[in-house]
């Protein structure tokens, strides 16, 4: 059978009952007995987990749910990466620049803090190259695909986060 989280086939008691099963010749199913596993979560730190498919952020607590937040994910062609990422840098009020190596930027101009920085006022940047999570200047994108591959957040959403995790909190972008 295959391995459930959560859940372990404690082997020797297993094997017991299969031999003593197979010595009865009955060949009745047994119930192969399993023991918890508890999650590999450390219980107090905090950890981020966006599902992709339906732009939600979930900030747990070990394994404690704390928050979770609608957001913005990558449109089909710039989608947000999945994987285990990192957070690596934090910056409040960032500025923003244009990445030179897209296409749909070529032509804007850095845009310094304040209204219309597409920022918002805070960034936490995972260690994917020009990736993120940060505030927006277009809320009526959240709870959509429609970001260049960053995770964007309500700005009142985000300046709470930044101010929940630090530099080295893991980042887990899944599909679902």
């Amino acid at each position: 059978t295959h391995a459930h989280p959560g859940r372990a086939l404690q082997v020797d008691a297993t094997r017991a009952l299969i031999i003593a099963e197979l010595r009865s010749g009955d060949r009745t199913p047994i119930a192969a007995p399993t023991r918890t596993v508890e999650p590999k979560a450390a219980k107090s730190e905090p950890i981020i987990v966006i599902h992709r498919g339906s732009n939600r952020l979930y900030l747990w607590n070990g394994t404690r749910l704390v928050r979770t937040f609608a957001v913005a994910t990558g449109q089909a062609i710039y989608p947000t990466p999945l994987g285990h990422f990192t957070i690596v840098v934090k910056e409040m009020n960032p500025w923003w620049y244009p990445p030179t190596q897209d296409a749909w930027a070529k032509g804007l101009k850095p845009v310094p803090p304040g209204p219309g920085n597409p920022l918002g006022t805070r960034w936490m940047g995972i260690d994917s190259p020009g990736v993120g999570i940060h505030g927006t200047d277009e809320p009526a994108s959240i709870g959509y695909s429609e970001s260049h591959g960053c995770i964007r957040m309500l700005v009142p959403d985000a300046e709470w986060l930044f101010d929940h995790v630090a530099v080295g909190t893991p980042v887990f972008i899944v599909p679902a």
